[in-house]
């Protein structure tokens, strides 16, 4: 546990400078900005449920991109720092390294999304005079954004080491459509099974009054076949790290 936190310290440290910041502070920062143009733009009001409804569906369609290019920036980082020594001879642990990598990320996702959404909905409460905004509901969103999120951050992880940022990229744009897609009725019967749609199905068991339908949100429909892919993904990035001798497929 104690190299895991010293891990986890050493990962926030290299990503002070260059784009991993900028990313995760310039984003949070626009996407509230042009929401809050396009509102003021329309000749009809937005109420606060649309306003709710519009952000998190931007955010979790757009998501797969982000986090495929994030994983990308780490991976080439690492590689031109010694050609993935720091993972692989730096720590005792290749897996602890890799885990506490993907846990700085995942981290910084949620911090990047605080971020916007409190200067999303303060802009909507006093610069559009917008009531009825439940600041809970949209922080508890943003935790089930961030735990389904997981997956993604494993996944675009391993493809970066493997294959580099363009490839990397290639499978986020992917994604970007698999999200847009189950957004539609084209997802209902297979979602569960496409984790860069899970953030949005999963938000959308949550009522304007934070009930959520059907009871319990683990045994929800679909929380057992994420929850059990998350685990999956996990126990096959610590066995892929592992095996994995620092090379690409390019080398």
């Amino acid at each position: 546990m104690l190299q895991f936190y010293r891990c986890l310290l050493s990962e926030f440290k290299k990503r002070k400078r260059g784009p991993f910041l900028f990313l995760h502070l310039g984003i949070p920062f626009l996407l509230p900005v042009v929401l809050i143009m396009y509102f003021l733009s329309r000749n009809t009001p937005v109420s606060a449920e649309a306003g709710y409804v519009v952000f998190f569906e931007l955010v979790g369609v757009g998501t797969p991109a982000i986090i495929s290019v994030i994983c990308g920036i780490v991976a080439d980082a690492e590689n031109e720092a010694g050609h993935f020594q720091n993972m692989l001879g730096a720590v005792r642990s290749k897996s602890v390294a890799f885990i506490s990598q993907t846990t700085m990320m995942v981290l910084s996702y949620y911090a990047a999304l605080f971020l916007s959404i409190s200067i999303y909905t303060l802009a909507l409460r006093y610069l559009m005079g917008m009531h009825g905004i439940n600041f809970t509901q949209y922080q508890l969103t943003a935790i089930i954004f961030t735990l389904a999120s997981i997956f993604q951050y494993f996944f675009y992880l391993i493809i970066g080491y493997k294959y580099g940022m363009g490839i990397c990229g290639i499978f986020g744009f992917g994604g970007v459509i698999i999200a847009a897609l189950c957004l539609t009725t084209l997802g209902d019967k297979v979602w569960e099974f496409l984790p860069w749609s899970w953030a949005n199905r999963l938000s959308g068991y949550f009522e304007g009054d934070l009930k959520i339908r059907g009871g319990d949100f683990l045994w929800a429909s679909g929380g057992y076949g994420v929850l059990f892919l998350t685990i999956g993904i996990v126990i096959l990035s610590i066995i892929w790290i592992n095996r994995w001798s620092g090379r690409r497929s390019s080398d």
